[in-house]
């Protein structure tokens, strides 16, 4: 199966941030809503996690760093969903791109299945905006400079760039994972492995 288009890139268009009426910047506009996820539906929130979660896995294992379980756990405002990653992080960019490949992974699925709206896109941002806030403190940690609506480079844009780039090789893996992690909840290194077809720890890469 050929590789689907690749989503729609946002370092080379006109930058757009925006800044939300609590502060947060955004890149599509603030709808009039009262939850983050409001604009999905069940089904749709488990999915668009699946699929933020599948990002997250494909670029931490091809960026050689391990990937012990991916979870989607029920809360009271949906599926809620983390990776747990471990390893050593050779180029603060691989770990940065893993950060934001979750973001970019579920935006691609919202425009190739035919869901993408901008209301839903800005629940895909807010959703991340912890990623956003890990992968701007581990920048400045190793003395690099990375500011959110820098653009279009030393940003934000910049690394969904990278991120887009690194989805795109593995597409068909990232849609393999999350269908696999929507239908059972949890996966564990061992299905990852099966999944992917990628091993889920450097060791075995050698």
């Amino acid at each position: 199966m050929a590789n689907p288009t690749p989503a729609f890139s946002i370092r080379t268009s006109e930058p757009a941030w925006r800044e939300n009426s609590d502060g947060v910047w955004t890149w599509h506009p603030e709808p009039h809503v009262n939850r983050i996820y409001e604009p999905f539906n069940d089904h749709q929130l488990r999915t668009h996690g699946a699929y933020h979660e599948a990002g997250h896995t494909i670029a931490a294992l091809t960026a050689g760093l391990t990937v012990d379980a991916i979870h989607l756990a029920p809360s009271g405002q949906g599926d809620m969903f983390h990776s747990v990653i471990s390893g050593t992080i050779f180029r603060w960019t691989h770990y940065v791109t893993m950060l934001a490949a979750g973001e970019r992974a579920a935006d691609r699925w919202l425009r190739e299945s035919g869901l993408w709206t901008e209301e839903r896109a800005w629940s895909v941002e807010r959703g991340a905006r912890t990623d956003r806030a890990t992968a701007i403190a581990f920048a400045a940690k190793h003395g690099e400079q990375l500011t959110l609506t820098a653009h279009p480079w030393d940003g934000w844009t910049q690394i969904c760039s990278y991120a887009d780039g690194r989805l795109n090789t593995h597409w068909e893996r990232v849609v393999r994972l999350a269908d696999a992690l929507a239908q059972n909840g949890s996966l564990d290194a061992s299905a990852i492995q099966d999944v992917t077809e990628l091993p889920a720890s450097p060791e075995g890469r050698r």
